[in-house]
């Protein structure tokens, strides 16, 4: 056998071995790929992902009429709707953070609400046993927003605006049942 061709066995063999793992290094890393450990709190998410991306979607598709008459705003450019797609995208994934068991509202040290005191609003010790005692609601409200994420997606992915522009009403009313529920409750009587 060939010097060469003995050194490609060798490194085969080598690979093959390497490549294979002892179960229990198998079974660690399953289990700890189940156990999140959130860093973020919900009001983090909310306000470098949710907040930025929805109002980025929001803005793209607009119709303004006034003295001048009718003028509609929407992308008309390749990479303004990859732009949009990515948005769409950080909604989307930002509901699936939201939904992970353990997430404070607030990260430690940060246990103030940036809006908190203005009448009808939660604490964060308040939203957080709002969501605690109510988890499933909590997380129908996510998924809602994950799916009229995906339809924003979709309608950017067809390039069209007017349905883009319906998901955004979509988005609104998805937003404001969450928080009217976990966020400023006490609003209800203003409306």
């Amino acid at each position: 056998m060939k010097k060469s061709n003995l050194y490609c066995l060798a490194f085969a063999i080598t690979a093959l071995y390497g490549c294979q793992q002892p179960s229990s290094v198998k079974t660690e890393t399953a289990a700890q790929a189940a156990d999140f450990k959130p860093v973020a709190g919900v009001q983090d998410i909310m306000a470098y992902e949710v907040d930025p991306a929805a109002d980025a979607l929001w803005g793209s598709v607009s119709v303004v009429i006034d003295k001048r008459g009718i003028t509609e705003n929407q992308p008309t450019t390749d990479k303004q709707w990859d732009e949009l797609r990515g948005r769409a995208l950080i909604l989307i994934e930002a509901a699936n953070l939201l939904s992970i068991d353990g997430r404070p509202v607030a990260r430690k040290g940060f246990q103030k609400l940036d809006d908190e005191g203005t009448p009808g609003n939660y604490s964060a010790a308040q939203a957080q046993q709002a969501i605690e005692a109510n988890r499933p609601v909590f997380n129908s409200f996510a998924k809602g927003l994950g799916l009229v994420g995906e339809q924003m997606l979709k309608a950017i992915d067809a390039k069209n605006s007017r349905d883009l522009m319906d998901a955004g009403g979509a988005l609104d009313e998805a937003c404001e049942a969450c928080h009217l529920k976990f966020w400023y409750p006490g609003d209800h009587a203003r409306r």
